[in-house]
Parts: C-alpha cells; structure tokens; sequence
C-alpha cells in the first residue's frame, strides 16, 4: 500500500524496439512500479547489447521523467521460454511477499519476445489475481512502402527475419501451478541428490520441516505403526507418489526409494522453486 492508502499498481512488461507498447500502458494505468525485462546488459561493445540498450535507455527516460514510477529492470535471455517464464514468476512472488493484497500486478502480453508472451500468457493463467492486458498498434512508425523494403530479401517479401536456427523443443507446464509443497520438495531431493547424500525419506521430511513446508502431525492414539512410519507414509502418498504421476521424478532402478528428477521435474524446480534471483538493474 502507498502513502495515499490505495493499492500499489505494479507493471511487469518486456522490451525489445517497441518502446510506446511499453511506456503508454504505464500511463494508462497509473502504474507506481513498473518491472522491464531486457536482454542482458553486456559490454557496449556487443553490437546486440548496444542496439536493445538504446530503446531501453529511452524507454526508462520516458516513463522516469515523470518522478513517479519506480524502474526496476530485469536483465534475462528474453529468448528463452522458460527463463522468462521464471522472471515473471519470481518477480509476481518478490511483490506479493512485499505488499501482499495490498497490490494489483499488470501484465503487457503485447510487449516483448514470443517467448516472454507465451510465458506471461502462462504466469497469467495460473495465477488469476493477475491482470494480463494487450496493447494493439494504432500507427505505425513505417509506412506500408517502407515496411515492404525493410523485409524484402533479393526482391522477395522474408519479413524481419532471413535465417532461423533449428527448431527447438521447449518444456511445457499445466494451466494450474504446481502445489508449492510438491516444488519444495522437489528442489530438496534436487539438492541432496546434488550433493550425493542419496536421501532417505526421513531425511526429506526432516528438511520439508525445516523449510515449513509439512503441515502433518500423526494422531496421538496409540497403534502399532510408530509416529516416524506414520510420517513416512504420508510422505509418499501426499509427495511421492503426486510427483511420480506428474512425471516429474522416477525411482531409482539400482536403489530402492531413491528418487531422480526428470527432464520436467529439473524444469518445474528452474521455474517455480523460491531459491534463486533474477538480474536486477
């Protein structure tokens, strides 16, 4: 909340060239905080850098000239589906723990990379207290003559681009985010596993414990299945078994209830998992 009592309004855009796509929904919106993903701010002398750099020079000059809109810019691949779906996530969380209700987060899905697009149509879905908005172009900086020259190649109409890498498949995630608790754990049997500890379930529980993220407590009457069995059991049920069936881990076939994460699970602890930062300028 700000000084005035109303709800903070924040802004998460990505720019590439066009600059007003970006600076007018800001105006429009009375934004108070605006959050730009750019390409990454390398040495000057790399001709990309310089060329992404310039509009981004203007564009925060534009929107900083008014003294009231806060810039912070997030330097990312803003080619890479998943990282960009990663710096929107990170980004709606680091707000939400700052102003919690108290904020109304904007999202530009007309700015930006495909890439960026598709991954702040996803972050919008999953999370329904965002505000996801396009911004259409009503005139053009080229006219259509002009336009026609710039993506002409040897007389034939290519577009913007002449030359493509090969197609490369991406990780794709559910219209629903995952259960925090599910990712937690997933980022524990990562790191342990990482560092060779081959975890027993004990051992994963202990550290859910350690990380508030278990919430069980066994019942009190007296059976034969002991507290720890009780908890062991639970864990496979309500974690085990939900990541099995979501493929996002696979049981050892060498050690028994020794669990490895796959391609996706390695995938949804990049995207989801609170550890880790983005690039901030």
């Amino acid at each position: 909340m700000n000084q005035t009592g109303k709800k903070e309004r924040v802004l998460i855009c990505c720019l590439t060239t066009e600059v007003v796509k970006v600076v007018k929904p800001i105006d429009f919106y009375e934004a108070t905080r605006v959050h730009i993903i750019a390409y990454p701010n390398t040495n000057e002398s790399d001709p990309t850098a310089r060329f992404y750099n310039t509009f981004l020079k203007e564009a925060r000059a534009s929107i900083e000239a008014s003294g009231k809109v806060e810039v912070i810019v997030h330097y990312a691949n803003i080619l890479d589906y998943q990282e960009m779906l990663r710096t929107i996530v990170r980004t709606v969380a680091e707000e939400k723990s700052k102003s919690g209700d108290f904020v109304d987060i904007y999202v530009n899905i007309s700015s930006g990379t495909p890439e960026y697009i598709a991954g702040a149509m996803l972050a919008s879905m999953q999370d329904e207290s965002l505000i996801a908005f396009s911004v259409r172009t009503k005139t053009r900086s080229m006219n259509l003559e002009q336009a026609m020259e710039a993506y002409t190649v040897d007389g034939r109409p290519v577009g913007r681009t002449s030359e493509v890498y090969d197609p490369a498949m991406i990780m794709t995630f559910g219209a629903e985010a995952p259960d925090d608790r599910l990712v937690a754990c997933l980022g524990i049997l990562k790191g342990m596993n990482e560092n060779k500890r081959y975890p027993s379930f004990n051992d994963v529980i202990v550290a859910l414990k350690n990380d508030n993220e278990w919430d069980y407590v066994p019942e009190s009457k007296k059976t034969r299945t002991d507290d720890a069995q009780k908890e062991r059991m639970y864990f496979r049920r309500n974690y085990i078994d939900p990541m099995l069936n979501k493929g996002w881990i696979v049981e050892d076939h060498i050690k028994r209830n020794r669990y490895i994460l796959t391609r996706k699970g390695e995938a949804v602890v990049s995207v989801y998992s609170k550890e880790g930062s983005v690039v901030l300028d």
